[in-house]
This record gives C-alpha cells, sequence and structure tokens, in this order.
C-alpha cells in the first residue's frame, strides 16, 4: 500500500473501515468504567479481583502493542488488521459467556489482545496509505472516533446494563468486529498487503510482551491499596528482566525487532514522550471523574456516562478540523493543547462537595475535549514525520505504546494519589468520609494538571530555542527513505 491521495472508493472504504474499528476499539476500552460493580456482584468477584475487569484488557493490551506494529510491518498490515478482529470476537464471546471472575478474566485478556493487533495494524495503513492533508484529515477522524468511543462507551455501559443487562456489552463487540472483519474482505481486496521482507523475532516478540505486561500491571496494582506489595514488586522486577533480556537479544542478532536506529530517531522519541505523558493526564480523568460525579455528586452511572457527552462533541469538531489549526505548526498546535489541559484539569481541582456540573464539570472538561484531539493528532503527525519507508507499523506500534503506558501510569498515579491522600487525611485505620474522598480526587486533578503545566514549559522552551534558529517547522509530510 503506497501512499496516494484518497479520491477513489477504495480509499473511503479504508477510511469507514479503520474509522468504525476505532470507535470499537475505544468503547470496548471504556464501557466497563461504569459497569464493573453489575458484574463483580454477578459473579462474585473479590475486592481485589474485581480490578481485573478493565485490567486483563489494559495489560495485555500495553503489551502486545509494539509487537503487533512491528508483525504488521512483516506480515502484512491487512492481515494483521483482520486477524485482530477474529480475536477480538473469540474473545467478546468468552466474555459475554463467563460465569466465573476466571473466565470474564480470560475473555477480556483476548479481547486486550485481538485490539492490540487491530489498533497498531489502523495506524500503520494510515502512515502508508496516506499523506499531507489527508492524512490530517485521517488522523483527525480517527482522533475524532477516540474521543466519541470514550463518551459513548461510558454512555452506552450505564444504558445497555440498565435495560438489557451487562452481557449485551460484550455482545455488540462480538456482532459488530463480525460485521467489519466480513467488510474488510472487500475493502482489501483493492490494496496490497504491506508485506515486506524481513524475519520476524518470535523470541524477541515473547519476551517483550511478557516484560510489558508484567510492568503494566504491576504498574496498574501500585493504585490499588488492597494489592500485596510484594507480589508488585516481583511483577516489576521480572517485567524489567523480561524487558532487558528483550535488550540484550536485540543487539545479538541481525534481524532485531527494533532496528538501533529507531532509539537515535530523535524526532520520534520526540513525539512517543508527549504522546506519553498526554494520556498520562487525559486517560485517567474520565475515571477520577466518573469517581467523583457517582461518589460525590451522587450521580447515577447513566448521568454520570452522560455527563461527557459535550466533551465528546467538542472533541469531534476539534478533531475534524485539524487542518485548520495545524496551518499554524504542530509543535504550536501541540503546545496550546498541553495548556488547554493544564488549566482544564487545575479548574477541576478547584471542585468541591456542592459543586454545580454546568460551571464546575462542563466548563473545565470542554477544555480538556480540545486539547485531547490536538495533542493526539500532532504527535501522531510528528510521529509520522520521522517514519522510516517500511517501518510505518513500527512507529504505530511505538505510538500506541507509549500513549497506553502513559494511561497505565496516569491511572495508577491518580488513583494512589486520590487515595493516599483521602488516607492520610481520615487518620490511620479510619475509613475516609466523603469529604476526605473529595479532597483525594482534587489532588489527583491538581497532580494532572502539574503534569501538563511541565509538558507545556517544555513545549514553550523548545519553540523559543527553534525560533531562535531555523523559525517554525511546517508541518508538511516528507518520510526518510
Amino acid at each position: 500500500m503506497s501512499p496516494t491521495t484518497p479520491t477513489t472508493e477504495p480509499f473511503k472504504g479504508l477510511m469507514f473501515l479503520l474509522a468504525t474499528t476505532q470507535l470499537l476499539l475505544i468503547v470496548d476500552a471504556s464501557i466497563v468504567n461504569v459497569i464493573v460493580p453489575t458484574i463483580a456482584g454477578e459473579l462474585r468477584f473479590s475486592e481485589t479481583g474485581q480490578s481485573w475487569i478493565a485490567n486483563a484488557y489494559l495489560t495485555v493490551f500495553g503489551g502486545a502493542l509494539l509487537v503487533s506494529g512491528r508483525m504488521a510491518d512483516l506480515l502484512g498490515r491487512t492481515r494483521v488488521f483482520q486477524a485482530g478482529l477474529v480475536v477480538l470476537v473469540v474473545g467478546s464471546a468468552v466474555s459475554a459467556l463467563a460465569r466465573s471472575p476466571e473466565v470474564l478474566i480470560a475473555g477480556r485478556a483476548i479481547q486486550g489482545l485481538g485490539s492490540a493487533f487491530s489498533a497498531a495494524a489502523s495506524l500503520a495503513l494510515i502512515l502508508a496509505a496516506f499523506e499531507g492533508e489527508q492524512r490530517y484529515k485521517a488522523l483527525g477522524l480517527m482522533a475524532a472516533m477516540g474521543g466519541l468511543g470514550g463518551a459513548l462507551g461510558t454512555f452506552l455501559g450505564g444504558a445497555l446494563t440498565a435495560w438489557i443487562g451487562w452481557r449485551s456489552t460484550f455482545w455488540i463487540s462480538v456482532l459488530i468486529p463480525a460485521s467489519l472483519l466480513l467488510y474488510s474482505f472487500s475493502v482489501f481486496a483493492r490494496f496490497d498487503k504491506g508485506v515486506h521482507q524481513g524475519r520476524a523475532d518470535g523470541l524477541g516478540g515473547l519476551l517483550l510482551i511478557g516484560g510489558q505486561t508484567l510492568l503494566a500491571w504491576g504498574i496498574v496494582q501500585f493504585g490499588e491499596t488492597s494489592s500485596d506489595a510484594r507480589a508488585l514488586w516481583v511483577a516489576v522486577i521480572a517485567g524489567l528482566a523480561l524487558l532487558g533480556g528483550f535488550l540484550l537479544r536485540q543487539q545479538a542478532i541481525a534481524h532485531s525487532l527494533i532496528p538501533p536506529a529507531t532509539w537515535r530517531n530523535s524526532g520520534l522519541m520526540e513525539a512517543l514522550l508527549y504522546a506519553g505523558i498526554g494520556q498520562i493526564v487525559i486517560f485517567p480523568m474520565f475515571f477520577i471523574g466518573n469517581l467523583y460525579l457517582q461518589a460525590i455528586l451522587h450521580f447515577s452511572p447513566l448521568a454520570s456516562g452522560s455527563a461527557f457527552l459535550p466533551l465528546c462533541a467538542i472533541v469531534i469538531l476539534t478533531a475534524t478540523n485539524a487542518g485548520r489549526w495545524l496551518r499554524y505548526g504542530a509543535r504550536e498546535s501541540l503546545t496550546a493543547g498541553f495548556a488547554l489541559v493544564t488549566v482544564g484539569m487545575a479548574w477541576l481541582s478547584l471542585a468541591g462537595m456542592n459543586s454545580v456540573y454546568w460551571v464546575d464539570i462542563l466548563g473545565p472538561t470542554l477544555l480538556v475535549g480540545v486539547g485531547l484531539p490536538v495533542i493526539a493528532i500532532t504527535t501522531n503527525i510528528l510521529g509520522a514525520q520521522n517514519a522510516r519507508i517500511g517501518e510505518e507499523g513500527l512507529t504505530s506500534g511505538l505510538l500506541n505504546t507509549f500513549q497506553q503506558f502513559g494511561a497505565v501510569i496516569g491511572l495508577a498515579a491518580m488513583i494512589s494519589t486520590a487515595n493516599f491522600y483521602a488516607a492520610h487525611l481520615a487518620g490511620t485505620g479510619q475509613i475516609p468520609t466523603a469529604a476526605e474522598l473529595m479532597n483525594g480526587y482534587k489532588m489527583a486533578f491538581l497532580l494532572g494538571g502539574v503534569v501538563a503545566a511541565v509538558a507545556t514549559v517544555g513545549l514553550l522552551i523548545s519553540l523559543i530555542l527553534r525560533r531562535g534558529g531555523t523559525g517554525r517547522e511546517p508541518t508538511t509530510m516528507s518520510r526518510r527513505d
């Protein structure tokens, strides 16, 4: 699949397929946010075990992204994309039919693996098929689907659980990817499979997936106050050991999974850094925000999910107009995006026990809603500018991996901050009151604001230094061979 101008029906079909898949994957990741208590009650999860309803998906998804992207380069982007849909159908069916915690957790893990395949291949397909303004539009549409999926998943989780039952949320994830799989055969029949010469390092892939998954699990569990500290450290140390083994193997073999030149690509490294930082702040905002609305303002799950629908609308509006604001420059836009998120998170940290949604919640979430697609699109563009021909899947896998690990680290950090600060206010052995929980949530929002502020300052300094040299960098796409 070579870059070209998507003015024909095949490219319209490709974009519809990828955008719909992106929407599905984000919905799958977010839909459980409001249904965990319902599932845990019916299947009799333990207090600690119920966190695995979300974590099983997140850890496997994060651990498999990079390998999935490289597999797309070596085995074919279209094949890996379709394989991901098949695995997602299987995982969703297992989850829908689960009658025990163990089966549900296994189903969620399989869902995460399938999502990793499809997500990495999707971005690789965009980087290979689109260039210039068309790439802006494609990435903008994907970001819009991401924003829509986050809000829609939260809304559907509450609505479907209330009206039909929680199993219906998983059956949707059987029917939709099965339909997309059938549609993909007609779309991909008109494109090259995107296979490149090279050997897949199977052992290196296993070391990388195992190391990333263990590390992600350990980081996520740090946010759970009831977690066994020894088990956490064992998981983190084992994960780091596997990743160390992976790096050693990459230097010892000729067909390395990640070419050494990748780590020397400063432009790509910068894109990965800010992609991760963006998710450190933005992803946990949805989770902590839902806790705040339900535990403090006493919103129902359905009302809590609906509260983020205006944010969804502003994400779509901002993302679909990417071509306009990108004319000011990619790094200028990225700086503005982080500045908006900084103000939004700082504003959320002022929330109180008697806050009014229309004033204290809607305003700051709309600011974050503008910053979200700006950060997502510009980091993908900066990454694409530095992607080498034939390594679109690798670049996609790296971007997705840094975003996912940013989300995992941010969620663990903000939940830990909220829990530990509330426990500190309550005193040893005491259960935090609603007011103490409120202060914990405020501290978590403030932490997110501080991280976004540091990123904003770093980008401002970078812009000043660049303008003192060669001036503003153009956003025209150019990829190095």
